[in-house]
């Protein structure tokens, strides 16, 4: 996340008209703070800060002037006892419902508070995602996209060339639908606005028109030779690039699952399948080979495993005799295949994976040799399903709180999207609650809500990451964080702390690389958590494979205070968390 000056200076603006829209706000928040010299919110405050929300003001402007460092900033948010204890964000979002004196102007702003209240065991992807989008900390972002537009022109214009180049040369008996689609992208890049209702029904029209432009494309064309052999080995492909999580898989779920003898099926069918098309494909050398693949016990790749000078040093038993037997047998097949399937590689296939690659490669070669036609079919689809999720993308979806709930409310079109998130919602019910005077207690709730928020936000900035509270309700949790960071590796980085009332303090961090892989590291405050968590660490894995993920290392470390240990978010290569781990 990366919070501009223009942000940072919208949060610090203090002279609103009250009796603006939401969108006048938005478009005044930008408009203003773009003008507003840096000097003006830097000006050093000469009485002493005594609350939270007093020293995020502060430090605002430290960071917009650049009087402190991010470092330093970042020292003080983490250690400032301020910010120790500012409650449970979840927990006060309740409360407010049960102290606020319902009234017209607490109406709206109270009911769309309660669709933020989501309980962790009602979590998924998809939620997840849209609590952290909607969180607050992205509030001013989506502020400024929505007065700048900011990368609409370059994504339509993008988006053009790649539809010119999509249909070039496609058959000429969809001219006129291609003709119609180059229409409407010419008058989507006069609009200004993408989110207007005359842009969105522009949009879905041309998703329209792409779709039966491929598919009447697809029609003309008609069906290739080896369309259905090539499909298969598609299929097959995949299947290979599954092996790493089907081995992680055989190792965390019981052998009653079949995972290994599962997918040993599927591939087997798949070789069944190519083989049959061997002789019309030329490729009838290719069948022994097959065969000899498809007499395995299983089609998984052999683990690579390392042993120890002890182990080494043993007698071999029976039992590795016949390991060993099986190892030359096994060394003997990738020999064989290696002669007659890669011909033109620099070495042989070392697994089975390699020579179910290699098997898929032959295929597809003399596919492109005596069809071209069916890899080109397979090309376009492929590329046209891309290009139909970006038309999609840009079509505004369900909006959080739903067109039945903005329609029973009464908002007005322009404020829906500003009052779906919850920074915008918790600014509107300060204002109101403000305006009323009548319930201080709820005034104050609201606004260390809106300090937690802003904290946060400043957080992301200075340690150049993006750092929120936990966007749930969570029986027995005191409070927490999450904080996501991508390095200069290409590894992504998520700390999570959590303070549990019965279990005391909980570190987490995570680490993602090559898009599937990741190690974790734990550190409980309780020793009993620690057992609790270790006795689950293989179910754990299992619930990571089922999202596509595959764990390397899980280790239990000793928890140490993050208050006393050093957090360093500014030292490239040597990121560490709040248990002093280098990663």
């Amino acid at each position: 996340m990366d919070i501009s000056t223009t942000s940072l200076l919208a949060n610090q603006l203090q002279t609103l008209d009250p009796k603006a829209t939401a969108k006048e706000t938005a478009t005044k928040i930008i408009q203003d703070a773009a003008d507003i010299p840096l000097s003006l919110t830097a000006q050093k405050s000469t009485t002493t800060p005594n609350n939270a929300q007093e020293v995020i003001g502060q430090l605002l402007g430290s960071a917009v002037s650049e009087a402190k460092s991010k470092s330093t900033i970042f020292e003080i948010l983490q250690h400032n006892q301020l910010f120790k204890n500012m409650g449970n964000f979840a927990e006060d979002i309740k409360n407010l419902s049960s102290i606020v004196k319902m009234d017209s102007t607490i109406a709206q702003p109270l009911a769309l508070l309660q669709l933020f209240s989501k309980s962790m065991d009602q979590i998924d992807t998809k939620m997840l995602q849209t609590q952290v989008q909607n969180s607050g900390i992205f509030f001013e972002s989506k502020l400024a996209n929505m007065v700048t537009q900011k990368g609409v022109t370059e994504s339509l214009q993008t988006l053009s060339l790649e539809l010119q180049d999509h249909f070039e040369g496609t058959n000429k008996a969809i001219a006129p639908l291609t003709k119609e689609i180059t229409v409407i992208m010419d008058h989507l890049n006069g609009l200004q606005d993408l989110s207007s209702k005359e842009a969105q029904s522009s949009l879905k029209t041309l998703l329209d028109l792409f779709r039966q432009s491929v598919k009447q494309e697809l029609s003309t064309e008609g069906t290739s030779t080896f369309k259905g052999v090539y499909q298969n080995v598609q299929k097959l492909d995949y299947a290979i690039q599954q092996m790493d999580l089907i081995n992680s898989k055989v190792t965390n779920y019981p052998a009653s699952m079949k995972v290994e003898e599962n997918f040993t099926t599927q591939v087997k069918v798949l070789l069944e399948m190519l083989k049959e098309n061997l002789s019309a494909l030329e490729l009838d050398d290719l069948q022994p080979h097959i065969d000899q693949l498809l007499s395995k016990g299983t089609l998984l790749k052999e683990p690579i495993m390392s042993a120890g000078v002890a182990e080494i040093a043993q007698p071999l038993s029976e039992e590795s005799v016949t390991e060993e037997m099986a190892l030359n047998k096994e060394k003997a097949l990738m020999t064989t295949l290696s002669s007659a399937l890669n011909a033109n590689a620099s070495t042989p296939p070392d697994t089975i994976e390699e020579a179910l690659h290699m098997v898929a490669n032959r295929i597809k070669q003399k596919i492109e040799i005596l069809d071209s036609k069916t890899i080109q079919q397979a090309d376009f689809l492929d590329k046209s399903s891309t290009l139909e999720q970006k038309i999609h993308s840009l079509i505004k979806p369900e909006l959080f709180v739903g067109k039945a709930i903005a329609q029973k409310l009464s908002l007005d079109p322009t404020d829906v999207e500003l009052l779906s998130d919850m920074k915008g919602v918790l600014t509107k019910l300060s204002d109101n609650l403000q305006s009323s005077g009548q319930n201080k207690e709820a005034l104050e709730i609201t606004n260390r809500l809106l300090t937690q928020i802003e904290y946060h936000q400043l957080v992301s900035y200075v340690s150049s990451s993006t750092h929120l509270y936990i966007p749930f309700s969570w029986d027995g949790l005191k409070g927490g964080s999450m904080m996501m960071k991508q390095s200069s590796d290409e590894k992504f980085h998520c700390q999570i702390d959590l303070d549990l009332e019965a279990y005391g303090k909980l570190n987490m961090m995570l680490v993602l690389s090559g898009e599937k892989y990741i190690d974790i590291t734990i550190a409980s405050e309780k020793k009993e958590l620690g057992e609790k968590i270790t006795q689950q660490i293989t179910q754990l894995k299992r619930s990571l494979n089922e999202v596509g993920l595959i764990t390397g290392t899980v280790k239990m470390l000793e928890y140490k205070d993050v208050s006393v240990v050093k957090n360093d978010y500014f030292s490239g290569e040597k990121l560490q968390f709040g248990i002093n781990i280098k990663i």
